[in-house]
Parts: structure tokens; C-alpha cells; sequence
């Protein structure tokens, strides 16, 4: 039994990410989250660095804003075609950053908190989204570039991908838990 792949239709993580209802979720969180990146870019190295003797963990949580805008920057970039390799390679790399940027977000939150509450669920549901995007968002880019380099797209790769956040995120989470028990 063979199958036959097509690069010209998409596949389900495209298409769940190109639904209305996730559209209108997936804008509820950028317009929650937004605000929150731009804050983090203009105040947290004023009060960071405004402390005598900034620590090292306080430097790292500098960073998560500018991964935060770099993700973004990704997801403006995919709804683009690109124009050669290293366009294409560029925007994989931006929405990688902002999948491990919400992704480190995540996990923190669920280090922080004693327990989910509901602040911490909301919080991860918000910060699931973007993930989720910028994974259909590389879905479509990938077929894209399939159908323009004329050969049959694999994807078993970001199924394997979308399968070891998941798996990852249940390992952290039970370890956490299981940190927090003693």
C-alpha cells in the first residue's frame, strides 16, 4: 500500500492553527501577552540593572523579553513567502527562539508555584498558544518549501518535534512535582 503526499495541501497542525477559533485565541494571548513583552523590554533593564549588585539569574531574566519580540518577529516573518535559504532559515531560527522562550516561561511558572492554580493554568494556556502557532506556522513554511523545491514533504519531523515538547514538559512537570512533595 502506497500513499501518496501532496505539498500543495496542508496538514492538520496547519490547519487547526488556520482555524477561526484558534485565530481568535492565538489574538487574546498576543494581546496579553504584547503589552508584556514591551514592558519587559523598556523597564527590566532599568531595574535590573539599577540594583548595586545584579545576580546572575536576574541578567538571564533579561533575556526573556528579547526572545519574546524575536518570536514575534518570527511570526510576522512566516506569514511572508520567503525569498531564499537563509530568509527561510532565518525565520525557523526567530520562531524557534520564541517556542523555547514561551517554553522557559512555562516551566518556570511551574517551578515557582507550589501548585497550579489558577493564575498559573491561565498563564500556560496564554503562553501555549504562541507555541503552538509558531509550530504551524513552521508546518506551512515547511510545505512551502516543498512545493517550491519540487519534492514530497516529510512530516514526521515536527510531528517527532511537537511529541518531545510534549513529552519534556510532562518529565519537568513531574519532576517539579515531585521536587515540591520531597
Amino acid at each position: 500500500m502506497s500513499t501518496m503526499t501532496r505539498h500543495d495541501r496542508p496538514g492538520l497542525l496547519e490547519r487547526l492553527t488556520n482555524s477561526t477559533a484558534f485565530t481568535v485565541l492565538f489574538g487574546i494571548a498576543a494581546t496579553i501577552l504584547a503589552p508584556v513583552v514591551l514592558l519587559g523590554l523598556t523597564l527590566l533593564p532599568a531595574v535590573v540593572m539599577g540594583r548595586p549588585n545584579p545576580e546572575l539569574g536576574d541578567k538571564l531574566a533579561l533575556l526573556l523579553p528579547y526572545g519574546g519580540a524575536i518570536g514575534y518577529v518570527g511570526l510576522w516573518r512566516a506569514y511572508r513567502p520567503s525569498t531564499s535559504k537563509a530568509d527561510y532559515r532565518a525565520t525557523l531560527a526567530c520562531l524557534a527562539v520564541g517556542i523555547v522562550t514561551a517554553a522557559s516561561l512555562m516551566v518556570g511558572l511551574i517551578a515557582i508555584g507550589s501548585g497550579v492554580d489558577l493564575f498559573s493554568a491561565g498563564a500556560i494556556v496564554v503562553l501555549s498558544l504562541p507555541i503552538v502557532a509558531a509550530l504551524g506556522q513552521i508546518a506551512r513554511l515547511r510545505r512551502l518549501r516543498a512545493g517550491d523545491e519540487r519534492r514530497v514533504r516529510d512530516s514526521l519531523p515536527l510531528i517527532f518535534l511537537a511529541l518531545a515538547f510534549a513529552e519534556a514538559a510532562c518529565a519537568i512537570a513531574i519532576g517539579v512535582q515531585l521536587a515540591i512533595v520531597g
